[in-house]
């Protein structure tokens, strides 16, 4: 889901959160000081490995055989084929503003829906930045790599299709779980999936972290009055822990613990 570059998000975070909560003292501490040293990597590969499983397991809790999955930034498709598996009837859509990986997904799922647009809460067309370099950090802003990572970005602008979700969705047939990975754009894309979410109450599996949020200008707060307060839906983590609070979805943002999530009834 995090297409491999999830602990430079949370590497990002965890400097933020030192920073935004220093030590108690007389002084400030240095700058130095202030950035706390993110765990190790096989900690996160293996936070990865675990929300990955988890993924696959809520979507044998969540859907029936005849069950519609919808897939936002389905990428190569892995969330996709597990939704096909366990709801083999279901009309699953897939939405990709990538077009060779649009393409891909049409060949290889040839009884899915594939939009290639991407998801937000307003029609119309913009530029889109496919880092060909590292593919996963592709999104509507670019958001240069972080120094120290040996990849070329190799960036191409591209134009897309905006389109919110809600015109896509059959509402007399609608997604009973939705994944949205769009690398910092969910606050668009759970805007204009609103009226979805308020009448049909899916099971939403979302990304949101520090190092691609800020550049959209959505923080903690809003995602969390998007799910908890307009759409009447409550955030756990992928482990099952929860419901989160206000406090307690800003705090795991800002210490980049996590950054999968779970929006249910």
């Amino acid at each position: 889901m995090t297409r491999g570059l999830t602990r430079v998000r949370h590497v990002a975070g965890a400097a933020l959160w030192a920073v935004r909560n220093p030590p108690a003292g007389d002084s400030a501490p240095e700058p130095a000081e202030q950035a706390a040293a993110p765990p190790s990597e096989p900690d996160w590969l293996e936070r990865d490995r675990l929300d990955g499983d988890n993924m696959r397991r809520l979507v044998s809790w969540v859907m029936g055989p005849d069950d519609v999955g919808l897939d936002v930034g389905a990428h190569h498709g892995a969330l996709i084929a597990e939704m096909r598996r366990v709801a083999p009837n279901g009309r699953h859509i897939a939405v990709e503003p990538l077009p060779h990986l649009a393409a891909d997904l049409r060949e290889t799922f040839p009884d899915l829906a594939v939009h290639e647009i991407a998801a937000s809460d307003r029609r119309g067309s913009t530029t889109f930045a496919h880092v060909r370099g590292a593919e996963g950090w592709s999104g509507l802003k670019y958001r240069p790599l972080p120094t120290g990572l040996d990849l070329d970005p190799d960036v191409q602008e591209i134009t897309v299709e905006l389109q919110p979700l809600d015109d896509l969705i059959d509402p007399s047939n609608p997604p009973r779980l939705i994944k949205i990975d769009v690398e910092g754009a969910e606050q668009q894309v759970i805007r204009g999936l609103m009226r979805t979410l308020v009448e049909h109450r899916p099971v939403v599996i979302f990304e949101h972290g520090s190092g691609s949020a800020e550049h959209f200008d959505t923080t903690p707060e809003s995602i969390h009055r998007l799910f908890t307060q307009e759409a009447g839906l409550r955030i756990f983590d992928l482990d099952g822990n929860g419901p989160y609070t206000l406090v307690e979805f800003q705090r795991t943002f800002f210490a980049a613990e996590r950054v999968n999530f779970v929006a249910k009834p």
